[in-house]
């Protein structure tokens, strides 16, 4: 039986819109620690025992605590198979490698590296969230200067990245791990514009450093708004899309059609190759979309079918239904996305 994302296959595109603009997700940790089991991904629900099995300050144990700091319940972790100090890029993309089936499984949504900022090992990072449609989030060392951190975010141009930087010299704390929680925590169609991010941070860019930063499409943590620490754009470091919350609200719509075409399909003994059937599948993604509308992440959207005439009897023969045509546009903002659905009935 082939795998749901295999059975109901989306794929997704963008464009400009023509009008003008006007928990959820789980995370997942890749880094050092103590911990015996390496390159295993584990579930935790819990703080107390993220330290109990990879010790109190262990880089993963650090960015746990960041990740639950912004209201996070869960996270998985995958160890590095390496020392304390001397992980390499290959190690990092081993620890990866184990959580691509979570992320096809949509069981994880975002990856973070723990204390990690240096551009190689940032880089597998990228590829993997790439290669498995999930978010990256990353941030630069305790006094990195703008440049530095510029040269490192222009290396990993993704529309699934988002950068936080930072300009507080001594912190001890995962930026990376707090951005990611935060994301984590909201609707995929809701931004990250001014949310507040509950992190040590006390030291800030200088007024003229943030349009700098902003411009290599790095957002950064500001106190300025109203003396708080609030993260200052909703940023990839692509700029196609533009806003996180553009890419995660594409993944969700992928998810939210994926789950109720094949909700259909289990209620139905038989879903006919029949006008009525192609009709079921219209109204099954209606049924996805219309939820999206309601809760504010979706404006409007159309959906066109194939004509029943038109379907070469290759893909009746094979039970597959090709061409299904959806156009979303976003609620607030000036992007679209077009899918391309393909249905194994």
């Amino acid at each position: 039986m082939p795998e749901l994302g295999d059975a109901i296959q989306i794929t997704v595109t963008d464009a400009t819109a023509a009008m003008p603009s006007r928990e959820w997700g789980t995370p997942a940790i890749v880094g050092e620690s103590t911990y015996a089991t390496k390159e295993t991904p584990k579930l935790y629900y819990s703080l107390a025992d993220v330290k109990t099995d990879h010790g109190t300050g262990s880089d993963i144990s650090v960015a746990a605590a960041a990740l639950f700091a912004q209201g996070v319940r869960k996270l998985y972790i995958s160890a590095v198979d390496a020392a304390a100090g001397e992980a390499d890029a290959d190690d990092v993309e081993a620890a990866l490698a184990p959580l691509a089936p979570y992320a096809s499984q949509k069981l994880i949504h975002g990856v973070c590296l723990a204390g990690i900022t240096t551009s190689a090992l940032l880089a597998k990072l990228k590829a993997f969230a790439d290669a498995n449609a999930v978010i990256f989030t990353a941030s630069n060392a305790p006094g990195d200067t703008v440049s530095a951190i510029t040269t490192v975010a222009s290396a990993l141009s993704s529309g699934n990245g988002f950068f936080l930087a930072h300009a507080d010299t001594d912190t001890t704390e995962d930026v990376a791990a707090a951005a990611l929680g935060v994301i984590m925590t909201l609707r995929p169609w809701n931004t990250t514009f001014w949310r507040y991010v509950n992190v040590g941070v006390n030291e800030y860019f200088a007024p003229g450093d943030v349009p700098t930063l902003e411009t290599a499409k790095v957002n950064v943590i500001t106190n300025r708004v109203d003396g708080v620490n609030r993260i200052s754009n909703a940023l990839t470091l692509s700029g196609s899309p533009k806003y996180i919350d553009v890419t995660r609200t594409k993944y969700y719509a992928v998810t939210a059609i994926q789950d109720s075409v094949a909700s259909l399909r289990l209620r139905m003994t038989k879903l006919p190759y029949t006008p009525a059937g192609l009709d079921y599948v219209r109204g099954a993604i209606a049924q996805a979309l219309e939820g999206m509308v309601r809760t504010g992440a979706l404006h409007s959207y159309t959906i066109s079918m194939p004509a029943f005439e038109d379907i070469p009897d290759a893909d009746k023969a094979n039970r597959v239904l090709q061409n299904v045509n959806i156009n979303a546009v976003l609620a607030g903002d000036i992007h679209t996305f077009d899918l391309n659905l393909t249905v194994s009935v």
